[in-house]
Order: structure tokens, then sequence, then C-alpha cells
């Protein structure tokens, strides 16, 4: 269960996994890593690129995409926490006619390295899952 949840985080991660843009635009990654290197555990900004492409897709809304990265908990691991992610599109269309924010929200366990950190889990169950020989 953990290590599907860890293969869940790895493969979400990489779904919104791009290289940063513009001073005020950012990927998700970019915004995942600030957060894990800021004294606060915060960062927050508009998201740019694929991700925020696939998102005005999927709502309708053509608005920018706002991101908030925040840390949940810091693992014993150096550089490694749990962190929670919030996308906002604002003024996506409704069934009903009207316009309301999209939010997604998720969280990931992430290092500094792009990894998640491997405390708490079973490496022996996640290479199972994953068909890595042992």
């Amino acid at each position: 269960m953990i290590a599907s949840r860890y293969f869940i985080s790895i493969a979400t991660l990489a779904l919104v996994a791009t290289t940063a843009s513009a001073a005020e635009s950012f990927s998700v990654k970019a915004l995942l890593m600030q957060a894990l290197n800021a004294p606060d555990g915060a960062a927050k900004g508009i998201v740019e690129g694929k991700e925020a492409d696939a998102i005005h897709a999927a709502t309708g809304a053509s608005d920018p995409v706002r991101a908030e990265v925040s840390t949940i908990k810091k693992f014993n691991q150096e550089g490694c926490s749990r962190l929670a992610v919030r996308l906002v599109q604002p003024n996506a269309p409704t069934k009903e006619g009207g316009k309301m924010d999209f939010a997604l929200n998720y969280e990931l366990n992430l290092c500094q390295n792009g990894m998640p950190p491997s405390e708490g889990m079973d490496l022996g169950k996640a290479a199972k899952i994953l068909g890595i020989p042992s």
C-alpha cells in the first residue's frame, strides 16, 4: 500500500514536471523544489507551459493558473518533506452556465533529488510493484 502511494506520487510528479519559465511563472516542479529549499517551506506562483495548457483544456478557462505549495511535514531524511500542492484555475465555466474556481489539491512526499524519501518505505515491496528485480 505504501509503495503504491509512492509510485502514484512519482507518477503524479512526472505528469506535472516541466522546466521553469519566466520570472513569476513557474512549472509545478520548480515550485516544489522552491518549497523544499525555502526556510518557511512554501512557494507560490503562476503556472505556465504544458501544465497550464492541460488545465486550461480540461476546464475551458483561460485565466492564469495559480499554484501554492506548502510543507506539511519534514522527514528525518535530509531535504525531504511531505508537500501539499494547490492549483487553482479561476473562472472555470460550470455546466449551469456560471463560473467558479476549479481547484486541484494533492500531496506528495519528495526530496531535493526529485525522488520520494526512503523513510517508511518498504523498498523490497516497491521494487516488486515496479517490476525491478531484487
